[in-house]
């Protein structure tokens, strides 16, 4: 039945203007006939120098951080192959906008922001003081949950123990 319908229109004129798929011998797309409008999409890497250094500096004790800078910059060439890629990895979950380091969030992740700002933990660690006492004292979970929605620090729950 298939191979009936399908050459049913076979010998008979076809009208060249209609683009009905009819001459194709391949499932093509419709960037086939209409040209390919974006054919390229890039993410600028151009970050000035001293943001690079401003973030180097700030985050020079976590190292965490440090990596990832080092891999979105490309300032990682000493290193080691096996290094470069798996900072080059972490990295890609990782955005440096407006003199910021922002974590993306993906994957499963169920939380209200796409992105949070990375913070050092002595940063961490006063902004979970500040969330214990402007937001009542409940206790190391409730400004986790608090925070982690604003920010990402390595040993966030250390941080937040050395705060209350």
């Amino acid at each position: 039945i298939a191979d009936g319908l399908s050459r049913q229109w076979e010998g008979h004129q076809r009208d060249i203007g209609l683009l009905d798929g009819s001459e194709w011998t391949v499932s093509e797309d419709w960037e086939f006939n209409s040209g390919l409008v974006n054919n390229l999409l890039q993410i600028s890497t151009n970050v000035d120098t001293s943001t690079a250094s401003q973030l180097q500096q700030r985050f020079s004790n976590e190292p965490v951080f440090l990596e990832v800078i080092e891999a979105m910059l490309q300032m990682d060439q000493r290193r080691e192959v096996r290094e470069r890629k798996r900072a080059r990895h972490r990295a890609s979950q990782y955005l440096i906008d407006n003199r910021k380091l922002w974590r993306l969030r993906g994957g499963t992740a169920v939380r209200a922001r796409s992105r949070v700002e990375c913070v050092t933990r002595a940063e961490a660690q006063a902004l979970a003081a500040k969330q214990h006492d402007e937001g009542g004292h409940w206790g190391r979970d409730a400004i986790k949950i608090a925070l982690t929605d604003r920010i990402h620090s390595p040993k966030l729950d250390a941080s937040i123990m050395n705060a209350i």
